[in-house]
């Protein structure tokens, strides 16, 4: 009775049901990006409408009684760059609240109104970065809105697998990415995250806490250490301060809610919990198990005074997943068997900001934890083979003062101190690689108890009417456990305007990354091992041809030293590794190896304005050689050479969206077997002379998506699906040598696969 009755009262009255269209609200505030303080008097203007309104004295503003669908705001201030904001979505279900960052200029305002645009820049980079919002993420294509896999698509990221979220930023490894959440360091956001790695096959993050992130590719300033390519600055929203809203979810990410309200009138929270669902298509995405798993996601901020502001982020993510024997009359199953793999990751972070009068200096304390547990035995599932019970800990404190010393003179300097536990219980049973070195048994079951300490300063000059900005900087790096425990990298960036919607950008940095713990753990003597330098040289070209399209050309070098290469297989180089499922491990090994990549990113990227269209188009060139200790010079493991991800999508309605991404790349490097031997012997034997000399077949890759918004009185749903691989592309990840079949394995990345999700909010 109930559904006739709702059909009913949908058919004869559907004003009942559905929101009035003029009842949405937007609620802002502004602040000054280098102090953090309150912007006062800024104009503030709803894009192609009537709707203008000015910011109080707390930087705040709101506009009412608008309709439900997608708006630009420009905010404009003396003595501030103009800022435009795209992909602000009004829904039924509750207000949009967002803050907004002004950056200071010393333009006149005619300058200022020329160069304005929809694309956001910290005044401390120079190159090498994309901005994307919520909005950008969440209807990505191919990205079924998880951060992780959007953040792919940037320029210079390379394909690993579709069944992980591995960032391989111009050639570097995994391991050497730099993620950051509100200014705290996150190990991994990942599920089911490989030790000493940043990759892993789902993300933990839940992306409706999400306001902005920003990705920097190369030539990051000294305020960013101990990785060698990439930096992931991610922010969250605040929650309502003002009512309690709440979103049931469902992506493939998992099942769950989020929670947000007030604490008090100056203080807000949020709260989402989640669980998988992948055992329904675990056929669909070549699961050869079904992972199970449940993530946490926490934000409280409270307003102590106008000049002190505390906020606290925490993440949680458990993980389970086994995998039993293999089914031998299917030979196309994963070979992967008599195995699990458990993992519970933690981290804990809170921040303390005070504002002064041209500055402001923000402490955090916080703390991660990660238990990994994993275990594989033979096909007869009797003796066990490989074994990881690791626990990882580490406590970070550190302090930043961000100081406006005049109108172009600005300086950022920071302390800090990690404590560092790392426990390792470790077995490998003595192997013979297919490059036929014999690997002795590795055994180990020991505890590092060590700090770090480390500290920068970088100084933002800007000259000639902004025209030129210069960002200069040194960084120290200390590590109590190694031999060689001190790094000093200087860095140097500059942009010079040749016209107000054209600059010249260049970056020279010398970065250095210390050993993993797991990688000291294998064997005393990894102790010796060096801090791994990366130097980066890079130039190139941004232009904005119109405020909300951005196109850039840079091309770059960055040259590896120092870089930890086995002594029992010395064919392996660790910037090989770091995509596994398991630990990305090295036994003995000493920092003998060397590398070098050279390329070129073109990028193209369009904001969702009024005309409706949005995308991007990336095209990245790439030539990634490593030397090890045996095998002379090769292609890197990660040495595609031709990239190119298009993004296109049309808002063919307020509420309709539909959308497309074509990825594609030059087939990865790979060493054949030598079938005859490897039958013989029963295990895989590599053809030397021909090491990492053959490529795999190219990989591409279509996905089409559509996005539809409905809104009714007091709650909203928002619904996607959306195909990936469409047209069913057997593309492959890896070759293997398969024991069972005595003959050449194929490991493929995802089928044909569609998906969708919804978000219920109230």
């Amino acid at each position: 009775m109930k559904t006739l009755f709702f059909i009913f009262t949908f058919l004869c009255f559907p004003h009942l049901i559905f929101a009035q269209n003029s009842n949405g609200i937007i609620k802002g505030i502004i602040i000054d990006k280098e102090t953090q303080s309150p912007v006062a008097g800024a104009i503030v203007e709803i894009i192609n409408s009537e709707f203008k309104t000015e910011s109080n004295e707390s930087g705040e503003f709101i506009f009412t009684n608008l309709d439900f669908k997608n708006y630009e705001i420009k905010i404009s201030s003396i003595g501030y760059n103009t800022l435009k904001k795209s992909d602000l979505i009004i829904y039924s279900s509750k207000p949009l609240e967002i803050s907004f960052e002004l950056l200071p200029s010393n333009l006149t305002t005619e300058e200022i109104e020329v160069g304005a645009n929809y694309f956001e820049k910290n005044s401390n980079v120079n190159i090498s970065s994309m901005n994307l919002d919520y909005e950008e993420v969440r209807r990505a294509p191919g990205a079924a809105e998880d951060i992780g896999r959007m953040l792919q698509t940037a320029p210079g990221v390379s394909i690993g697998n579709d069944q992980r979220n591995d960032l391989i930023v111009r050639g570097g490894s995994p391991s050497e990415n730099l993620i950051l959440i509100d200014g705290i360091e996150v190990p991994n956001i990942n599920h089911f995250g490989s030790q000493g790695s940043s990759g892993g096959p789902i993300g933990i993050i839940n992306l409706k806490f999400l306001q902005s992130a920003d990705i920097y590719t190369g030539g990051f300033s000294s305020v960013f250490g101990d990785k060698l390519s990439s930096v992931v600055d991610i922010k969250f929203r605040n929650g309502s301060k003002n009512n309690f809203y709440s979103n049931v979810d469902l992506s493939m990410q998992g099942f769950g809610g989020i929670f947000e309200g007030p604490l008090t009138s100056k203080g807000s929270y949020m709260l989402s919990i989640r669980r998988s669902y992948l055992d329904l298509l675990k056929d669909a995405i070549r699961l050869s198990a079904v992972p199970n798993y449940w993530d946490m996601n926490l934000k409280l901020n409270y307003e102590l005074n106008k000049n002190n502001y505390i906020s606290m982020i925490g993440f949680s993510g458990i993980d389970k997943i086994e995998f039993e024997k293999r089914d031998l009359t299917d030979p196309e199953s994963n070979p992967f068997e008599n195995a699990f793999f458990n993992k519970e990751s933690y981290t804990a972070g809170i921040s303390h900001k005070y504002l002064f009068d041209k500055g402001y200096i923000q402490n955090i304390v916080s703390g991660t934890f990660s238990d990994n547990r994993l275990q594989q035995k033979d096909k007869l599932n009797e003796i066990t083979e490989f074994k990881n019970n690791s626990k990882e800990r580490e406590i970070t404190i550190k302090s930043d003062l961000n100081y406006q010393l005049s109108g172009s003179f600005y300086l950022s300097t920071g302390l800090g101190y990690k404590n560092i536990n790392s426990k390792n219980e470790i077995f490998d049973i003595q192997d013979t690689t297919a490059t036929g070195y014999i690997i002795p048994e590795l055994n180990v079951n020991n505890e590092i108890n060590s700090y770090k300490l480390f500290g920068y300063v970088n100084v933002t000059n800007k000259f000639f009417k902004d025209k030129l900005s210069i960002n200069y900087g040194v960084r120290a790096d200390y590590f109590e456990v190694i031999n060689n425990k001190t790094t000093i990298s200087p860095r140097v960036g500059l942009s010079y305007k040749i016209l107000p919607n054209t600059s010249l950008n260049a970056a020279f940095g010398v970065f250095h990354q210390t050993p993993e713990y797991v990688w000291l753990s294998t064997d005393e003597f990894n102790k010796n091992l060096n801090s791994i330098r990366a130097d980066h040289y890079i130039a190139g070209i941004e232009h904005f041809v119109t405020p909300e399209l951005r196109t850039t050309l840079e091309f770059y070098v960055k040259d590896y030293k120092d870089v930890p290469v086995s002594l029992d297989n010395p064919t392996f180089i660790i910037l090989n590794g770091g995509t596994e499922y398991g630990p990305n491990l090295i036994s003995k090994a000493i920092s003998g190896g060397k590398g070098i990549v050279r390329g070129f990113d073109f990028s193209l990227h369009k904001k969702l304005t009024g005309d409706g269209f949005y995308g991007m188009l990336n095209y990245s060139y790439m030539k990634s050689e490593f030397t090890a200790l045996a095998g002379g010079t090769v292609p890197s493991a990660f040495d595609q050479t031709h990239q190119l991800t298009l993004i296109a999508g049309y808002q063919v309605a307020d509420d309709w969206l539909i959308s497309a991404k074509f990825k594609f790349a030059t087939g990865k490097p790979f060493t054949p077997y030598d079938i005859e031997t490897s039958k013989s012997l029963g295990r895989g034997v590599y053809v030397m002379d021909r090491y990492n000399s053959e490529r795999m077949p190219d990989y591409n890759r279509l996905d089409l998506r559509v996005d539809k918004k409905f809104n009714f009185k007091g709650f909203s749903i928002v619904g996607y699906v959306e195909v990936q691989n469409v047209f069913n592309k057997q593309n492959i990840s890896e070759y293997y040598w398969d024991t069972d079949f005595e003959r050449v394995g194929k490991i493929y990345h995802w089928s044909f696969f569609p998906v969708g999700g919804f978000s219920l909010q109230f």
